[in-house]
C-alpha cells in the first residue's frame, strides 16, 4: 500500500505579535514578548532570547515546522487539521521547551491544539488551556459534502496476513496461515489475503504470494485466494500471469489479484530500472497481465532483440481476472482505481473513516464516469482484528503485541528520526500507549462481537464491501485461532436479516468519557493518533511500512 498525504488549506487570519521591537517598531525588553490576537488578549510572557533572527513570531515558527505559509495558519485552527504528525509535534514540543522552559505534554497535540490555545497555555505558564481557544472541527456544509454514498446491506469477512515477524528462524512459521485459511474455508469466510514483502523481518514470511497461494489452494476448497498485493513494478508481468495461472488451476478458479506500485527503494533491487517510473510501470503491467490472462498474445523482445509474440500457459481456469488496486490515503489512487474499473484494497492506517467515506464516493464517481457500474466496485478494508467474548481478555491479549507491532512496522526507533532522540523512554511509551488506546477504540476490530457492531455498521454505511481481518500481528497462534469463533459471530450478527444495531451494547467499548474535555466540551471523536501519525516520527523517507 503506497504513499500518504496529509493535506489542508485554511483561511487567513491576520495575527500581530510584537516582539522586542521587531514588529511595528515596538521597544520591549529582550526578556519579554507581547502576544496579541493569538491568545485573544494582550499578555506578557517572560523568557530569554525567544526569537532567533530568522523567526519573529510563534505563528511563524509553527508555520515553518508545519511546512505551510504563515498567512494560511489560522490561530484557532486545530493543528491536526493542518497535517500535524508526530515528528512535527515533537519539534513544536522542543521549541516550546527551549524557548519558554515549559514541558508541553505530547498528548495535548491531539486535543485540538491550536496556536491560540498554545499561546494561552504559555501565558498561564503551563497551568491550563483556555476552553474558548480550542474549537471543535468545523462541520462540512451540505453543498461541500461528498455525494451520497452507496451503503451495503451485507458485508464480507476475510482473513489477511501481513505482519508476522521473521527476525529469527522458527519452526511451523506458516502454521497460523495454513490453519487460519482452512478454518476460514470451512466457516464461509470470503477470502484469504496474502501480501508481498521483501528484505525485512517485518512481514518477512511473505516474499512470494503466488507460492503461498499454491499451498493454500491444496488445503482449501471454496475460499478465494487473493494477493494483497503483487508489487507489479518489481516483476515481469509475463511471469506474474504465468505463476498465478498455475495457482488459478490448482484452486479451480479461486484467485484474485490486488496490484501495488511499491514504495521502498530497497525492494527495487529486483527491478531498479522501474523505480523512477513505478506508477507508469504499474498500470502498463496491469494491462499486460489482463490481456495475457484473456489468452491474447503480446509482443516482447527476445534474447536477440527480435520482437516475439507470446501467450501464457497453462491457460487460466477463470476467463476473466478480478483485480484490486491497493490504495493509500491519496484520493487520486481511489480515482485511478475507479477509472480502470478495478476494485479497491485500503486500510484505516492511512485515514480516518470520515476521509475514507469521501474517497469511496470519489471512487464510485470515477467508475460511473468511465462506464463502469459504480455499485459493483468492491471496496476491501484491512482492519487489525481480535474479537472475543471477554473485553478485558481482548485488551490484555492485544496491547503488548500491537504496541510491539507498531514499533516494528513503523521502525519508530530507526536512525534518521533526530527529533525522537529528544523524547525520553517514558514519553515514547506514553505516545505508544496513547496511540494504542485510540486505535483500540476507533480503528480496529478489537472487542466483543457486540462492541464491534458499531464499527461494522459504520463501514457498511460508507460503502465498504469487505473487511479483511489482519490477524497475525503478534498474538499467539492458539489465541488467534480460538478468537476466530467470536469473529464468526460478529460476521453473523452484522449480516443478520432485519438486524437493528444495539448501540448500548458497544457503548462501554467506544466510551466517549475517555476523550479529553476542556470547559465541558468534547474535543474530538475521531482518532488523531492512528499509526499514520506515529510513522511520521521517522524521517519522511522511512514511512509507508505497508507497501501501499
Amino acid at each position: 500500500m503506497q504513499s500518504w498525504i496529509l493535506r489542508s488549506s485554511l483561511s487567513v487570519v491576520k495575527t500581530v505579535l510584537e516582539v522586542d521591537g521587531i514588529v511595528e517598531g515596538n521597544e520591549k525588553s529582550s526578556s519579554e514578548i507581547r502576544l496579541r490576537d493569538w491568545g485573544g488578549a494582550d499578555s506578557v510572557v517572560a523568557r530569554r532570547n525567544l526569537y532567533a533572527p530568522s523567526s519573529s513570531t510563534i505563528g511563524d515558527r509553527i508555520a515553518q515546522i508545519m511546512g505551510i505559509v504563515p498567512s494560511s495558519l489560522a490561530p484557532q485552527q486545530p493543528l491536526t487539521s493542518l497535517g500535524l504528525n508526530s515528528l512535527k509535534a515533537i519539534e513544536i514540543k522542543n521549541f516550546v521547551e527551549e524557548e519558554f522552559n515549559l514541558d508541553l505534554p505530547i498528548e495535548t497535540f491531539w486535543e485540538n491544539l491550536s496556536v491560540a490555545s498554545l499561546v494561552d497555555w504559555i501565558h498561564s505558564e503551563g497551568k491550563s488551556f483556555s476552553a474558548t481557544s480550542i474549537q471543535t472541527l468545523p462541520k462540512s456544509s451540505p453543498e461541500k459534502d461528498p455525494p451520497a454514498k452507496t451503503s451495503t446491506s451485507n458485508i464480507q469477512f476475510s482473513l489477511l496476513y501481513f505482519s508476522s515477524n521473521e527476525a529469527e528462524f522458527s519452526e511451523d512459521k506458516y502454521q497460523l496461515l495454513i490453519e487460519g485459511a482452512k478454518w476460514a474455508d470451512q466457516h464461509q469466510f470470503s477470502a484469504v489475503w496474502l501480501p508481498e514483502r521483501h528484505f525485512h523481518a517485518f512481514g518477512g514470511l511473505y516474499p512470494n504470494p503466488s507460492v503461498l497461494g499454491a499451498a493454500l489452494a491444496m488445503v482449501t476448497e471454496r475460499i478465494r485466494i487473493r494477493a494483497g498485493s503483487v508489487v507489479l513494478p518489481l516483476h515481469n508481468p509475463i511471469r506474474v500471469a504465468e505463476e498465478w495461472s498455475v495457482v488459478d488451476n490448482l484452486s479451480k478458479g479461486r484467485i484474485d489479484l490486488a496490484f501495488a506500485r511499491g514504495w521502498n527503494p530497497n525492494d527495487f533491487v529486483l527491478s531498479p530500472e522501474a523505480y523512477p517510473h513505478s506508477t507508469e510501470v504499474l498500470y502498463s503491467g496491469i494491462e499486460a497481465v489482463k490481456k495475457l490472462w484473456r489468452g491474447e498474445s503480446l509482443s516482447f523482445p527476445n534474447g536477440t532483440g527480435k520482437q516475439t509474440d507470446i501467450r501464457i500457459y497453462p491457460l487460466p481456469h477463470q476467463q476473466q481476472l478480478s483485480i484490486w488496486l491497493t490504495c493509500s490515503g491519496e484520493k487520486e489512487r481511489f480515482i485511478e482505481a475507479g477509472t480502470i474499473g478495478a476494485n479497491v484494497l485500503t486500510a484505516l492506517l492511512f485515514q480516518p473513516i470520515e476521509e475514507l467515506a469521501q474517497k469511496i464516493s470519489l471512487y464510485r464517481q470515477a467508475r460511473f464516469q468511465h462506464g463502469y457500474d459504480p455499485d459493483t466496485g468492491h471496496v476491501t478494508l484491512m482492519l487489525h482484528t481480535f474479537v472475543s467474548e471477554d473485553l478485558n481478555l481482548v485488551r490484555n491479549k492485544v496491547r503488548k503485541p500491537f504496541i510491539d507491532y507498531l514499533k516494528s512496522s513503523v521502525s519508530l526507533w530507526r536512525q534518521g528520526a533526530k527529533s525522537l532522540d529528544d523524547l525520553n523512554e517514558q514519553e515514547r511509551e506514553q505516545l505508544l500507549a496513547y496511540a494504542f488506546k485510540r486505535y483500540f477504540q476507533t480503528s480496529a476490530l478489537f472487542g466483543t462481537p457486540e462492541s464491534c457492531q458499531s464499527m461494522v455498521e459504520r463501514l457498511k454505511e460508507i460503502g465498504v464491501n469487505e473487511i479483511a481481518c489482519l490477524i497475525d500481528f503478534g498474538v499467539d497462534s492458539d489465541s488467534v485461532m480460538s478468537a476466530l469463533y467470536s469473529l464468526k459471530k460478529l460476521k453473523q450478527i452484522s449480516n443478520a436479516v432485519g438486524k437493528k444495531l444495539e448501540t448500548t451494547s458497544s457503548k462501554s467499548e467506544f466510551d466517549e468519557s475517555y476523550y479529553p474535555q476542556i470547559g465541558g466540551n468534547r474535543l474530538f471523536k475521531i482518532p488523531q493518533i492512528y499509526p499514520l501519525r506515529l510513522q511520521f516520527i521517522l524521517s519522511p523517507t522511512d514511512r509507508k511500512p505497508y507497501g501501499f
